[in-house]
């Protein structure tokens, strides 16, 4: 295979908290890149997520719509490559309903093949989720199982798979996919699972854990989680899906005792919700050893060291909460 010549990179999506852990991991990482960054940035806080890189000058942030052709091909025709982190599903999240998802997730996926189609790039990697193959039915599963989405977030990302998969067959554009696990980190947002825990444990507030704890899913620190998207986006094989977390999934009751445990709080803080139930997922991670990738963070430390952030930055979350 040909070296990769990336020196200019489209990021969708780029200011949410997996995007921008990207960019901040690629600019420490490689000196000469470029990184147009284009966001509808309608999150709260959205904008301040790029904030200690602002002073970059490798650095631009664009704001937008995924699905402005025209603002996409401006952008994209100075690229060499498209990541696409862009979704619905942490702005308005399900609360939009199929139609949001589907115009950010499904149209907008298709917007941005379209311009790496037109503009011949190196590679289109699309950031997707292990909730695309649906809840655990035996075994973890492997990227060549059959995806079977449960919820409509899920269901929007598996349409924009099938769309850049065809994408590379119809138009030999090299597409790479990503289904990540749950991420979690510093600056996570307080609507989302593992930082909901931790500041809720932080407030002396009920961790409320759905159905009866015993659902698995794998859990990777937001730096390792990059770290491997970006193994993937130059070393992983066009045409291909990748798993990316720790290959050691844990029960939802486990996260909460831990969380509980490093912020120093009584385990009668946990509340299980028995009549929601909640699916197990589980990802067989194998595929990314050759691309001579390895999470560095255990969850006990990735955990810790998350607390640690949250504990420094409490007005941060408790405004974010407000403003959300």
């Amino acid at each position: 295979m040909a070296k990769l010549q990336i020196r200019h990179l489209l990021l969708a999506g780029g200011a949410g908290f997996l995007g921008s852990a990207f960019v901040r991991d690629r600019l420490r990482a490689d000196q000469e890149v470029l990184i147009t960054v284009l966001d509808a940035l309608r999150r709260p806080g959205a904008k301040a997520d790029l904030g200690d890189m602002a002073d970059d000058k490798r650095l631009k942030l664009v704001s937008g719509d995924v699905r402005d052709r025209g603002l996409v091909d401006g952008l994209a025709g100075q690229a060499d490559a498209i990541v696409n982190f862009a979704s619905e599903e942490f702005t308005d999240g399900e609360a939009s309903g199929a139609a949001g998802l589907a115009r950010t997730d499904v149209e907008g996926t298709v917007v941005l093949l379209e311009a790496a189609h037109k503009f011949r790039h190196s590679r289109f990697v699309l950031a997707s989720t292990d909730q695309v193959y649906g809840p655990l039915k035996s075994a973890a599963n492997r990227e060549e199982d059959r995806l079977s989405p449960q919820s409509l977030a899920a269901a929007a990302r598996a349409a924009a798979e099938m769309l850049a998969g065809a994408y590379d067959t119809t138009y030999g554009l090299p597409v790479v996919i990503t289904r990540s696990g749950g991420a979690y980190g510093p600056g996570q947002p307080a609507n989302q699972l593992v930082a909901g825990l931790i500041t809720s444990a932080l407030a002396g507030q009920p961790l409320v854990v759905q159905g009866d704890g015993s659902a698995l899913r794998d859990y990777l620190h937001v730096d390792d989680q990059v770290a491997a998207i970006a193994r993937v986006l130059w070393k992983g094989e066009p045409g291909s899906a990748y798993n990316i977390g720790s290959g050691i999934p844990v029960t939802a009751s486990h996260l909460a005792d831990l969380i509980l445990h490093i912020c120093g709080k009584p385990s009668s803080l946990k509340r299980l919700a028995k009549q929601h139930a909640a699916g197990s997922y589980a990802i067989d991670t194998k595929r990314m050893r050759p691309l001579g990738w390895e999470p560095q963070l255990k969850l006990t430390d990735g955990i810790r060291h998350t607390v640690d952030w949250y504990r420094r930055n409490e007005a941060w979350w408790r405004d974010t909460a407000i403003a959300s």
